[in-house]
């Protein structure tokens, strides 16, 4: 999977993963003020699900980030390579 492809996913996945915390908590407090405590407890626990994958992808997000800043500030500072090699260069 190309590395474009896997940021759009996982940006679609937290996406998703927000809209599922919002509608499980929405979904919660609703089916506990009318008294349906099975729908209430079944949609905290899809909440926090939503809430627990939102919190993954966001952290590999800030892992992404930080590495990528890493890399520019070593190419800023001219500590690394950043030219190619290919088989005539060798």
């Amino acid at each position: 999977m190309s590395e474009t492809t896997a940021a759009v996913a996982e940006t679609s996945v937290a996406a998703l993963g927000s809209k599922v915390t919002l509608g499980g908590s929405a979904t919660s407090a609703a089916a506990f003020f009318m008294g349906i405590n099975w729908v209430g407890w079944l949609s905290l626990g899809i909440a926090i699900l939503g809430l627990i994958i939102n919190a993954y992808f966001s952290w590999q997000r800030n892992q992404r980030e930080k590495e990528i800043h890493e890399l520019t500030k070593r190419k800023l500072n001219n500590e690394c390579r950043t030219e190619v090699m290919n088989e005539t260069n060798r």
